[in-house]
């Protein structure tokens, strides 16, 4: 079997994997006749507000998949989206594959844009798991990064300096199976060098977000 239609296998069978899991994610709500709470839904995920504008006051060391170390500081010069993320969360792949690579893949030979993904449990996000998703998703890890540090510190970072939202273990067996360990912001953060200029969720049209991508582009190459 050539390495394509392994790949191609691989691509059928998360479809499948993750088709069941927003299955049963729906039967469980309807059967149980409970509202999530706004953190778990996948409708305004990391609809946490915060200033419109924010400006990174403190630097962090990040380790990239290959294990080359970046920081924050580096991308002084550089238009990037920034959202937190695990491997085997199933809300993070349809944010991903709904919103977050479309954007990439309308930016992507930009040589000023990034994407970053921070990992909330870096313990279990190993290099190979990374490079299975990245595989997945088709994307260039010059321009994608995955990115991990020491957990307690990349998540003080991200809360209290990134203004991303709390991250709770899922308890119940069930919720845990259908939508991941770890709830957690789904929000999308676009940065215009260490400054934030707006936080995305899934509520508002993607032109948003888009549209945000674009003017940030244009200044700063100006």
């Amino acid at each position: 079997m050539t390495d394509q239609k392994k790949i191609k296998l691989i691509y059928a069978g998360v479809a499948v994997i993750s088709i069941a899991i927003l299955g049963m994610s729906w039967f469980l709500t309807t059967l149980r006749k409970e509202q999530r709470s706004q953190g778990d839904s996948i409708v305004d995920a990391g609809k946490e507000e915060v200033s419109e504008i924010k400006v990174l006051e403190r630097d962090i060391e990040l380790e990239q998949q290959d294990g080359s170390k970046v920081k924050i500081s580096d991308l002084n010069d550089k238009v990037w989206l920034a959202v937190q993320f695990y491997v085997s969360c199933p809300m993070c792949a349809e944010r991903n594959a709904e919103h977050l690579l479309k954007v990439y893949r309308e930016f992507k030979d930009e040589p000023d844009f990034r994407v970053l993904c921070f990992s909330i449990d870096p313990e279990e996000d190993t290099p190979e798991k990374q490079q299975e998703i990245r595989e997945l998703l088709d994307v260039d890890p010059a321009n994608w990064w995955f990115l991990k540090a020491e957990k307690d510190e990349l998540l003080d970072y991200m809360r209290n300096e990134m203004l991303f939202g709390d991250i709770r273990e899922r308890t119940e067996p069930l919720e845990a199976a259908a939508k991941g360990k770890w709830a957690h912001d789904l929000g999308i953060q676009v940065y215009r060098g260490d400054t934030m200029i707006k936080k995305w969720h899934t509520g508002l049209e993607l032109d948003v977000l888009r549209d945000e991508v674009k003017n940030a582009l244009i200044e700063i190459k100006n």
